[in-house]
């Protein structure tokens, strides 16, 4: 089985706030079809919002750089946040951290689409491990409270014009590719082995 490119079904969130940038910042590849931002309207913030209103305080978007201290290919900041709202819950702790290494692989060092398929294969297995039975058991959560989260998590990881604008190019040299089904066992780790 091949998953459609649902990297971009599942991230033009960003595209809300990227609009209300200064003119000036603004430098979205061409490529980002009309249509797929209109099927996503309704997932964009209100006109009305800023667009640092995405970030949290954990990680102020002024404040914010790619260092990766503990080299787990996650910036400081994105870990700094998924180790505070899911400070309780190791399991998800670890499937936000992986998916959030697919988002980070997404915005740093992508210029060809094969090196997008890579990234893209890596997205599509963090969000089928945070997706998966196991991880939705072990953290009590459904499918509607994992997705909600992913949005905020997402938000956080693309808190910066220079982060969201990368992960558009990395959209756009993904898109019309498929990739492979995650199977059965998507996570890096196993769920049924954490206390919590």
């Amino acid at each position: 089985m091949k998953w459609p490119y649902l990297i971009a079904a599942v991230s033009l969130i960003a595209l809300g706030a990227y609009s209300q940038w200064p003119t000036e910042a603004q430098s979205a590849p061409r490529a980002v079809a009309a249509s797929s931002i209109a099927a996503n309207i309704h997932s964009l913030p209100p006109a009305s919002s800023p667009w640092l209103a995405t970030a949290s305080a954990v990680g102020s978007a002024n404040t914010r750089s790619d260092s990766d201290q503990n080299h787990d290919g996650v910036p400081d900041d994105v870990n700094a946040y998924i180790d505070h709202t899911y400070a309780t819950s190791k399991t998800s702790q670890l499937a936000f951290t992986q998916l959030a290494q697919g988002w980070s692989e997404a915005i740093n060092d992508i210029s060809t689409p094969e090196q997008a398929k890579q990234a893209g294969e890596k997205i599509a297995r963090g969000i089928a491990c945070l997706m998966s039975d196991s991880v939705m058991e072990k953290t009590g959560k459904t499918a509607q409270v994992m997705y909600d989260e992913l949005l905020t998590t997402r938000a956080e990881m693309l808190g910066t014009p220079k982060r969201t604008e990368a992960y558009l190019r990395f959209q756009t040299l993904a898109s019309g590719q498929y990739f492979a089904d995650p199977g059965n066992q998507p996570c890096n780790f196993k769920a049924t082995e954490l206390s919590s």
